[in-house]
């Protein structure tokens, strides 16, 4: 329903936002063997891993939209954040956080997750979102064989992609490994389909003979960029930190780094945002050296940026 006011046209409910969606779900949540102790820690431990999984890939938690499911999470992540993000780095971030928070719990309270990745737009009502697209998502998570082959593999995590997410997003960044994922079809209530999915943490997978590189060709990791920008000081402090980003000649990479209120996760949004512009990271380190010449720490913060730039790596 619309009405005509002069030549603008009021709807009288909002209108639709593209989200990128993300629907998660705790395998066996209710499993009988779980008492009440046993998922209230499992629930506190899958919302802390997410967490600090999305940190470490550079997302800002305070952007996303989330719904506590009971069992799981619905989250929206706004058009800002790149949809390559959630297949090329989240799935390992979140995959290191379950091995960690699994090996010092009881069998009991272990955590296998699975995580449909879906787009489309949504709507927010008064009590909460409506989108077909939401619902959608939530089918690809209810999908037998995803549940069949998460439970016969023993993997850690089964992630599922709509078959527009895979073609747009995952087939179009080598970072995604798209060979990894395998289609399925998906035919749950009203909803047949077809989708892509990729097993992650499985018993076996890790003894897979690996492609060796030289030393010198091998990539940093995101989070060993992190930890080498921590490692300066003037990086590491909140006060030198604003006086480093005043002193970047590019001030549309400065004006783009979101401030946090930890220092980690700032930082953790400093470096990706310099990932995100062509020449940011030497951006970055120019600034740096400006700063706090000649310290060791800044030999180890060269060396990592120049193993991620020289493979690509913004």
């Amino acid at each position: 329903m619309s009405e005509d006011v002069g030549r603008w046209v009021v709807h009288s409910y909002a209108a639709a936002h593209h989200k990128t969606i993300m629907a998660v779900d705790i395998a066996g949540y209710n499993d009988p063997r779980r008492t009440t102790a046993h998922r209230l820690v499992v629930h506190e431990g899958f919302w802390d891993l997410m967490r600090t999984a999305f940190a470490e890939a550079g997302i800002p938690w305070d952007v996303l939209f989330r719904e506590n499911t009971g069992d799981g999470a619905m989250i929206h992540l706004p058009p800002e954040v790149a949809k390559a993000d959630l297949v090329a780095q989240l799935p390992d971030r979140m995959l290191a956080e379950l091995r960690r928070y699994n090996a010092v719990h009881a069998e009991e309270a272990n955590v296998r997750l699975r995580v449909a990745l879906h787009a489309g737009e949504v709507y927010q009502g008064s009590h909460g979102t409506v989108s077909d697209a939401n619902s959608f998502a939530f089918r690809l998570l209810d999908e037998p064989a995803a549940k069949k082959a998460l439970k016969d593999s023993g993997a850690a995590m089964v992630l599922i992609v709509s078959n527009s997410f895979y073609e747009d997003v995952v087939r179009a960044d080598p970072a995604a490994d798209a060979a990894s994922y395998r289609r399925i079809p998906v035919q749950v209530k009203e909803t047949k389909t077809e989708a892509w999915l990729r097993l992650l943490g499985a018993p076996g997978q890790e003894f897979a003979a690996p492609v060796t590189k030289p030393a010198a060709m091998t990539a940093a990791s995101f989070g060993a960029l992190v930890e080498a920008l921590l490692a300066v000081e003037c990086v590491r402090d909140a006060e030198s930190r604003r006086l480093l980003l005043g002193m970047f000649s590019r001030r549309e990479i400065a004006d783009a780094v979101r401030h946090q209120s930890e220092d980690r996760l700032h930082v953790i949004e400093l470096a990706r945002t310099c990932e995100r512009y062509d020449g940011g990271l030497a951006e970055l380190l120019a600034a740096v050296r400006l700063l706090d010449p000649g310290s060791p720490e800044i030999e180890r913060l060269e060396t990592v940026i120049t193993s991620r730039s020289t493979l690509g790596v913004r």
